[in-house]
């Protein structure tokens, strides 16, 4: 049976299969086509959910990488910029130490590295494919992209710009170790060489300025991704650009000048002149000592101020029996006129050139230009470097007591002796009473030949504030630095322009005395315009002589005036002026004891009404005795001695402790059709009060106030004054307003 069943099982293993089996097998194999294909569609559907998929990862990876390095690469160069400032912090406060060659070197060093980021930056907005496909499907971002290249640009050029500089500072800062000005290290302080190495710069970077002025029209600062505060900053700098440029072209002009003022092509010579306030002239003082200041390749020679006394009062003097220039022999009392005196007209290039003539005349030298200046000018470079010590006299000069030491010296006795004493020298001896001054001079120059860098540009800094207010005066007779003088209004000229309405009062102490010091000016100006632009003056001028002090001279205060005023100007009156016609006092009666003038326009202590003593003038019938006072009248002389302008000139004689009131009248004829515009120029050295009214034609302005428009004040600087809101051929009812400006010149 067992065998029998193993042989069944045998036989039904090896027997052929049934129908239904035949059957399964072809749905098996669809079943399993189905299963490869449904894995495959499955596989297809999953490729095409996740590609797209998987390259928006890759884009977002890559852009994600992009801008890590645009962010890298763009905050690197600002940080190494960030770099260069923090290497040059405490440079307001020593401005010569952005020339320290290590500073220097390391600042370059940074802007080269700077350059090389932002250079960066811009190849990968430029090269990198990704931003082209950003900028090309999602417009959105288009501004961000093109103002970070256009950022990108400013960098690279500021930084070419940095580099430029740093190269041409690192050459030229070994000459600022020693001391500039000094002629010590034999060498010269600039040359050549170096003025066409800062020209050649000049011209380097003013390419890549103008560059960055394109892109910021360009450079949106709000797609930028930085602070408010940054996008100030950048804004303030942006605006900066054009005075950047123009500063540079300027600069660029200045080389020329510079080369001939530095004496690099040759040396320099250019006479200098005192001026001492106490005895008033037209340019400021009298001008009573003079020295020659030497310029060589930018080093200053040793300097000392000489007595002009010692030259123009000798027995031999080139000016005996000499006469002033025809403009002013009308008027000029005192003979045997020279340099001492040549400072006859304000119009400072006037008195120079006359200067400059007579000094050839006088010491048969030539010179370059004029500087002038009042002891001011010293007080304000005193204060710039400090006080000097003047060892043999024991003395320490400081910007508070210079000009009291140097009319102690020069003008009190005890002064004076204790000079014979200390320099060994005799009463008599005609440079005596300056002797001291020029010690000071010898001091003081030798301490600015010596200062350092940061001294001189504070000092720099303070000579430009001088040429506006006329304690420093220079003149050249390089017409393109006189040109350059004129244009920034710091010629110290009497303006001649006839577009607008001026006026200057000048006046001269011709009475031989230092008592300028003790009179004070008080000016009252009313102006009354008319439908048709003209303007009348009614000026009344006081003259307070309050003599608090010892007087240096005569005690009579003898002042020659000129008012100088539009050349079409004619005068309506006058009164105030000395006629020359005696009235009493001196040979005549006494003078009454309490006034003189039907006006009371002189006031004096009971008493005193007395002309008193003169210097001797040219012509003076009362030489060697007491003056009587004179009958008072308009001014005598109507001939402008200056072309271009009209004006009214006369003498005021004031006794000691007297008051003179003057009073001017005149008409000028319209001038323009627009607004009205005064100039009121201010003499150097004086500090007059002015109180001024100006009174528009009726109904042009929106007030009912009758009593104008007014300004009251101290003028220590050229004043311009405009009357804003009265328009001659547009007149109106809006608000007037009378708007002052120091800025030398009339606006539009």
């Amino acid at each position: 049976v067992a065998v029998g069943t193993e042989t069944t099982d045998a036989a039904l293993r090896q027997e052929p299969s049934s129908p239904a089996h035949e059957r399964d097998i072809p749905q098996k194999r669809r079943f399993t086509r189905y299963w490869i294909l449904s894995v495959a569609l499955l596989l297809v559907l999953l490729a095409a959910i996740l590609t797209p998929l998987i390259m928006v990862v890759s884009y977002g990876v890559n852009a994600y990488a992009t801008y890590n390095l645009l962010r890298a690469h763009a905050y690197g160069g600002v940080q190494h910029l960030l770099n260069v400032k923090t290497i040059f912090t405490g440079a307001s406060s020593h401005p010569t130490s952005v020339l320290d060659p290590g500073k220097l070197t390391r600042a370059r060093q940074e802007i080269v590295a700077a350059h090389d980021d932002f250079v960066q930056v811009q190849l990968l907005i430029d090269d990198t494919s990704l931003i082209h496909t950003i900028t090309q499907y999602l417009p959105q971002y288009r501004p961000q992209v093109t103002s970070v290249r256009s950022a990108s640009q400013v960098g690279i050029d500021a930084t070419l710009i940095g580099e430029q500089v740093m190269a041409t500072a690192i050459k030229l800062a070994p000459k600022f170790r020693s001391p500039l000005l000094s002629t010590a290290p034999h060498t010269p302080l600039v040359t050549e060489s170096d003025l066409e190495l800062i020209g050649s710069t000049i011209n380097a970077v003013m390419p890549f300025l103008n560059d960055i002025q394109a892109q910021s029209r360009i450079l949106s600062l709000q797609a930028l991704p930085i602070s408010n505060t940054q996008r100030m900053q950048l804004q303030e700098a942006f605006q900066l650009l054009p005075q950047i440029q123009t500063l540079l072209q300027h600069g660029r002009e200045l080389l020329g000048p510079a080369n001939w003022l530095l004496g690099v092509d040759q040396p320099r010579v250019f006479l200098v002149q005192t001026m001492d306030r106490a005895e008033l002239r037209p340019t400021g003082g009298f001008t009573g000592q003079y020295g020659e200041l030497s310029i060589d390749s930018g080093r200053v020679g040793p300097f000392s101020l000489h007595d002009i006394s010692g030259v123009e009062y000798s027995d031999n003097s080139p000016t005996l029996g000499q006469l002033t220039p025809a403009a002013y022999r009308s008027w000029w009392p005192f003979e045997n006129w020279g340099l001492r005196d040549s400072n006859l007209s304000a119009d400072f290039p006037t008195s120079a050139g006359i200067a400059i003539a007579e000094y050839k005349h006088d010491m048969k030298r030539n010179v370059d230009g004029v500087i002038s200046f009042t002891p001011f000018f010293i007080e304000h470079i005193l204060q710039a470097i400090g006080p000097i010590k003047i060892p043999k006299y024991n003395e320490t000069i400081t910007a508070e007591n210079l000009e009291q030491k140097l009319h102690y010296y020069q003008l009190d006795n005890s002064g004076i002796r204790r000079i014979e004493i200390v320099e060994h020298v005799k009463n008599g001896d005609p440079d005596i009473r300056k002797l001291f001054t020029s010690a000071v001079a010898s001091v003081l120059m030798s301490r600015i030949r010596h200062a350092t860098p940061d001294e001189l540009l504070s000092l720099g800094l303070q000579v430009l504030h001088d040429l506006k207010t006329k304690d420093l005066q220079i003149y050249m007779t390089n017409p393109q630095i006189e040109s350059l003088l004129e244009q920034y209004n710091d010629a110290s000229e009497i303006d001649r322009s006839n577009t607008h309405d001026g006026l200057y009062i000048v006046q001269a102490n011709v009475s031989a005395s230092k008592a300028s010091q003790y009179v004070q000016t008080l000016l009252h100006d009313t102006v009354k315009l008319d439908s048709k632009g003209g303007a009348t003056h009614s000026l009344q001028m006081q003259l307070i002589y309050n003599q608090i002090g010892p007087v240096y001279g005569l005690d009579t205060y003898r002042d020659y005036i000129r008012f100088y005023v539009p050349e079409a100007a004619h005068l309506l009156s006058g009164n105030g002026f000395d006629t020359g016609t005696p009235l009493c006092g001196g040979p005549l009666a006494a003078c009454p004891a309490n006034g003189v003038y039907p006006h009371h326009e002189m006031v004096c202590p009971t008493g005193q009404y007395n002309a008193g003593a003169s210097a001797p003038m040219i012509g003076d019938p009362y030489a060697g005795a007491w003056h009587p006072l004179d009958q008072i009248g308009p001014p005598d002389n109507t001939k402008s001695d200056l072309p271009g302008k009209g004006m009214f000139g006369g003498y005021v004689v004031i006794p000691k402790n007297c008051s003179m009131t003057i009073t001017l009248s005149w008409y000028v004829p319209p001038l323009s059709q627009g607004n009205y515009d005064l100039l009121f120029q201010r003499q150097a050295s004086t500090f007059p009060s002015l109180d001024l009214t100006v009174l528009p034609p009726a109904g042009t302005c929106a007030t009912s106030d009758t009593s104008g428009l007014h300004y009251n004040g101290i003028v220590t600087l050229d004043t311009a004054f405009q009357l804003k809101g009265v328009s001659i051929s547009q007149p109106g009812s809006g608000p007037c307003s009378l708007v002052e400006s120091t800025n030398m010149s009339i606006v539009p």
